[in-house]
């Protein structure tokens, strides 16, 4: 029977081997295993099987295939290091003396090198007889594959907590809104905007909705830390959804007459701001491989308007921290994407004259503006089911405008 040593750790996720571990298994061989060896290799040199010639050679008795003593390496290859997965690269063996039936023998496989990139590790190989000599040794690079996941069962966001920055009114409420009616828990973050926030939980609820208001400057790193506290506290589970909505008003001004301080005050609250909160939810989605990133760009911002030099530098450098997130917490489960509305009916786009959004619709092959209900049906889609194999990306919202 094959026994893993004191000292042994059977090892079956590649991310926790390291160099320097090691396994071993003791087993006596007994004649059934030279015999049923035989059988499945179609080997029966006399000096395996017969005793009468083994006597009259120099071992005087009848020598163990040296691939029986090879197979307890496999065993230890597929069973304990790195384990159900594994299969051979490569592998030198010599053997260093013989090996006969009823010896008791200890083999310890060693990791020596270990490549993220090849999922493979180098081992080396030991086996000592009963007597403590070494009977073979060797060494040898093992591929460990990767399994193909199992389709799991898509979580309901009834089971999910979604933060949104700037919840108050426009996009931020509009998303609010369809997170919480599709049965996500919400807090709506506003920095001075209490009181519509309140009212707008205050709605949610009257729906049946989970819906509460959180008061949060996300340009202050511990008031965002202590929002995603009471968040946590609030639902018995950190944030899984969190929206980057919150911005600064950003005129039209000319470049020349813009200082950097202007530049600053939309970047601090824009990017700054989404930057804190991704932060502050990151470590949690992480652990348990899950959850949601969704920034609000601007179509607007990717059209390079003139006199929008604040505005087109914080939207192009969320885009950029949307694919580094993308990029490097992808493979932890989190998806991170960007959603760009054009010209968007909201408060802040009321003082457009109506001729320019006249203009800006009939330049749009749906001849109309975007609405704030447009953008959240579709970060709603990127934080179900139908947006698990998207990340990285920058979803344009603008009915086709640019085209």
């Amino acid at each position: 029977m094959d026994t893993p040593s004191a000292t042994a750790e059977l090892i079956a996720d590649f991310s926790s081997i390291s160099v320097g571990d090691h396994v071993s298994i003791t087993r006596t061989i007994a004649e059934a295993d030279v015999t049923a060896f035989a059988r499945l290799s179609g080997d029966y040199n006399p000096l395996h099987m017969d005793s009468e010639f083994a006597q009259t050679t120099h071992f005087q008795k009848r020598v163990v295939h040296g691939m029986v003593v090879a197979s307890l390496v496999s065993t230890l290859i597929g069973m304990h290091l790195p384990g159900p997965g594994a299969l051979w690269a490569q592998q030198s063996f010599n053997w260093v003396q013989p090996v006969f039936i009823g010896d008791t023998l200890t083999v310890t496989l060693r990791v020596t090198h270990k490549s993220e990139g090849t999922r493979t590790v180098a081992v080396t190989v030991e086996a000592l007889n009963q007597h403590g000599k070494i009977v073979m040794n060797g060494t040898g690079t093992v591929l460990l594959l990767e399994q193909r996941e199992k389709e799991t069962p898509r979580t309901s966001l009834s089971d999910r907590v979604a933060f949104v920055t700037g919840g108050s009114r426009g996009i931020g409420a509009a998303t609010a809104s369809a997170l919480a009616r599709a049965g996500a828990s919400v807090v709506v973050n506003y920095r001075q905007s209490k009181d519509a926030a309140e009212r707008l939980c205050e709605q949610l609820r009257a729906d049946g909705a989970h819906a509460f208001a959180a008061g949060a400057d996300v340009r202050d790193e511990l008031a965002v830390a202590s929002a995603m506290d009471w968040t946590s506290d609030r639902f018995g589970r950190p944030v899984d959804i969190l929206i980057n909505n919150a911005i600064a008003p950003a005129a039209a001004q000319a470049f020349l007459g813009t200082d950097w301080t202007a530049i600053q005050s939309v970047f601090d609250v824009q990017v700054r701001g989404a930057f804190q909160c991704a932060r502050a939810v990151l470590p949690k989605m992480i652990e348990r491989k899950s959850g949601y990133i969704i920034n609000v760009g601007s179509l607007m911002a990717a059209g390079s308007p003139a006199q929008q030099a604040a505005l087109g530098i914080a939207k192009a450098a969320m885009k950029a921290l949307t694919r580094s997130l993308a990029a490097e917490f992808g493979p932890q489960g989190v998806r991170v994407n960007m959603v760009s509305p054009g010209l968007t009916e909201t408060e802040s786009t009321a003082e457009v004259p109506e001729r320019l959004r006249k203009l800006q619709a009939m330049q749009t092959p749906l001849r109309r503006l975007c609405r704030p209900e447009d953008v959240a049906q579709t970060i709603l889609f990127l934080c179900s089911g139908g947006g698990d194999f998207i990340t990285g990306a920058d979803v344009p919202v603008g009915g086709g405008w640019g085209l």
